[in-house]
């Protein structure tokens, strides 16, 4: 039987065959479903929360404890992510609701992760690649395209590229996404601000829409066992208004300090990423 490891590296070879291939997707969820059977193992302990309204627990292999899941969130079942990777396989993902498809992505980005976190010590680059790559595939899926990581720029004595985070080009007279992804935004967050400040002096205000999707701020001190989450709305607000305009910004598990971004100025939308797949339509229409 093959290992969550073993199956993660076939995911990654798949994925970078075909950023949205139905072998990738079939991979996501076998991977997900491995991860569970072994997390199902491990003991559970119950965190103490300081984030209003929200409740955490992480797995311990004895040895080492995972990051804190939020509670609501992870289906332990694995139900809620199957039946969205059928959905996905079947370009019907808006046939659940927003709640349903953040729940289950979530359940699918921690499964593995939070296994990482107990079984491979100090191993900070795994979790983020196979972050960025599950939310690559999700929007190359949905947007029916392949992603870039290199675009040209102005260059009046030869030509340049300017690397890049994820670039989706939905064709001629269509909308460009920016995809900057991230398990948290803690450190060097203003590079996703920088990244769509020179694509906007490059092609012009607007032409590519700032789509930032991140995992979560929670940060778990192992000593008292305490969740907290780490934001910066000040900071935010001052990238948003001097630097560049992020037109949405989605979260597998939405911080509190960022929720009031929304409704206040200078308006950054922070949203469920669930929502994402329900406004797509809007956002390519602009």
């Amino acid at each position: 039987m093959s290992t969550p490891f073993t199956l993660y590296k076939t995911f990654c070879t798949l994925f970078n065959k075909n950023r949205r291939s139905d072998e990738a997707t079939t991979a996501l969820l076998e991977l997900c479903e491995s991860a569970l059977s072994v997390l199902h193992e491990l003991d559970k302990r119950e965190l103490i929360s300081k984030v209003a309204g929200k409740t955490y627990f992480s797995f311990d292999n004895g040895v080492r404890t995972s990051r804190p899941i939020n509670t609501a969130l992870f289906d332990e079942s694995g139900g809620a992510a199957k039946l969205f990777m059928e959905k996905l396989l079947h370009n019907a993902v808006t046939d659940l609701s927003s709640d349903d498809i953040t729940s289950a992505c979530y359940t699918i980005a921690m499964s593995f992760i939070s296994l990482i976190d107990v079984e491979k010590q100090g191993d900070q680059k795994t979790p983020g690649t196979y972050f960025e790559y599950f939310i690559c595939h999700l929007f190359a899926r949905s947007f029916g395209v392949d992603p870039q990581t290199r675009i040209n720029v102005l260059n009046l004595d030869r030509p340049a590229s300017l690397p890049t985070d994820w670039i989706f080009d939905l064709g001629k007279g269509q909308p460009k996404f920016h995809l900057p992804v991230k398990t948290s935004t803690r450190e060097r967050v203003i590079q996703v601000w920088a990244h769509q400040r020179v694509l906007d002096g490059v092609y012009g205000v607007g032409r590519f829409i700032g789509t930032l999707a991140c995992l979560a701020e929670t940060k778990l001190d192992s000593r008292t066992r305490e969740v907290v989450e780490i934001c910066l709305p000040d900071q935010w607000r001052i990238y948003q208004m001097f630097i560049a305009q992020l037109q949405r910004v989605y979260y597998l598990d939405v911080p509190k300090p960022y929720e009031p971004l929304s409704r206040d100025f200078p308006r950054i939308h922070v949203k469920p990423f669930g929502v994402f797949f329900h406004e797509l339509e809007e956002l390519c229409s602009g």
